[in-house]
């Protein structure tokens, strides 16, 4: 066995224990989906397009919490896709989606041009390489082993989108909208000092006037409540991560 045998062994054996723990198995259903998050935080996410958003190249191309919030969640969603497809080369279909300059990135009225502005060649670069090692490991090792290898990068995020760990992080979000979470006002009152009252009357219209369309988007497409939507649930207690 050559060392580098040995070390995407245990690498695959790591990745099934530690998914495990975090209620990701094959048996599950939900490998893919941790793949998926991996995937886009492998390709996407962490990388140059990270690095614009946290700049003044974000400021100035209107790369807001929101916007990325919108774009994050559906790139998994691609890549989801990608995972799942039988289809020949869908890695690089997936590549070609999520480096198209002109598509309308969902969520928003902006475009990979737009958003990307001065930073194109970086987030071209990066993506493609990543997609590169992604085929290698596809080719090399069988589905579940593959998923397995993609995974490793959903493990830092344990509770974002497309992870077990969301769907109850999502619930308890609506129940303290709610007002059905009386810690949560404590919190409020305590940490924010903020009167949830006040808290609810920043609040988009959608949160006030259709809660069960805000429930189904943010446990199946966050996109869909749009990026200024998206903008005040990013950073917002909230949405904070579940103890």
């Amino acid at each position: 066995m050559t060392e580098t045998e040995f070390d995407y062994a245990t690498a695959i054996s790591y990745a099934r224990k530690h998914l495990a723990s975090l209620g990701v198995t094959p048996e599950a259903g939900n490998l893919a989906n941790a793949a998926a998050v991996g995937i886009t935080q492998l390709v996407w996410r962490n990388g140059p397009i990270e690095d614009a958003h946290a700049g003044a190249r974000g400021r100035r191309n209107g790369l807001h919490d929101g916007v990325m919030f919108a774009r994050n969640t559906w790139v998994y969603h691609q890549a989801l896709e990608a995972v799942r497809s039988d289809a020949s080369y869908a890695l690089l279909q997936f590549e070609r989606l999520i480096l198209d300059r002109e598509l309308i990135w969902p969520g928003t009225s902006g475009t990979l041009t737009q958003f990307g502005f001065g930073a194109l060649g970086e987030i071209k670069k990066h993506a493609k390489q990543r997609v590169n090692y992604l085929m290698f490991l596809e080719e090399k090792f069988s589905s579940e082993e593959f998923m397995l290898l993609a995974a490793v990068s959903s493990m830092g995020g344990s509770d974002h989108f497309g992870m077990p760990a969301w769907e109850p992080r999502a619930r308890a979000a609506i129940d303290r909208i709610r007002g059905a979470d009386p810690d949560f006002v404590e919190r409020l009152n305590s940490v924010y000092e903020m009167d949830f009252s006040e808290f609810m009357e920043k609040a988009p219209a959608i949160v006030h006037d259709d809660l069960p369309e805000v429930e189904r988007a943010l446990l199946w497409a966050p996109y869909d409540l749009g990026a200024d939507v998206l903008d005040w649930f990013a950073w917002n207690p909230v949405l904070e991560r579940l103890p």
